[in-house]
């Protein structure tokens, strides 16, 4: 690396030398107006023929040298070993149980949320056989979660019985199956769920 450094530095002095050779070269030349007169010709002899020779060609040469060495040096630094290993099929393995919140929102004991379905939160839950539902009542007034609807009533698979605020209830669902719930002390609220 540190030879790259060093030859880009020689590079770039070299060409800042060479820009300012041919800037004061340049001005060297004789922009006058040229009188219309004519002079006769001179012809150089060649003994006596000059030629001009750039005082950094040689750096320039030896620079344009070392380029293509200093770049087979990066190349073989930057060089990275990838080993590929086979990779084994990915296979889903079980989570086992998992406990799933809904919540009983502030303001749900008085009609209403049912019309946005927000009287639980989700009011409809999927979840697989051996999960828990647990219902936290974040609301002020007492409610119940209890197995059914209120068109026919409790279904006997679980009843919460009142619970307070602050308070939590948790049901274990370990079959298969579709369960509707509601709350007995506020009817318009219910919610459901979905055991795969």
């Amino acid at each position: 690396m540190a030879g790259i450094d060093k030859a880009a530095i020689v590079f770039s002095i070299a060409i800042a030398l060479v820009g300012v050779g041919i800037a004061v070269v340049g001005d060297s030349v004789d922009n006058s107006p040229v009188a219309k007169t004519t002079a006769p010709k001179v012809t150089a002899q060649p003994s006596e023929t000059k030629t001009q020779t750039d005082p950094f060609g040689d750096l320039a040469a030896k620079v344009k040298a070392e380029a293509p060495k200093a770049a087979e040096e990066v190349k073989m630094k930057d060089t990275v070993k990838v080993e590929v290993k086979e990779e084994k099929p990915m296979v889903k393995e079980s989570a086992g149980p998992t406990t799933h919140t809904v919540d009983i929102p502030v303001g749900t004991s008085v009609p209403g949320c049912e019309a946005s379905n927000a009287c639980y939160l989700p009011a409809d839950i999927e979840i697989n056989v051996g999960d828990t539902v647990e219902w936290i009542n974040i609301d002020t007034a007492a409610h119940t979660v209890t197995g059914g609807s209120p068109s026919d009533g409790p279904s006997g698979v679980f009843d919460s019985s009142l619970v307070m605020a602050d308070a939590s209830y948790a049901f274990t669902f370990n079959d298969a199956g579709s369960y509707d719930y509601f709350c007995m002390v506020h009817p318009w609220m219910v919610g459901s769920v979905t055991v795969n």
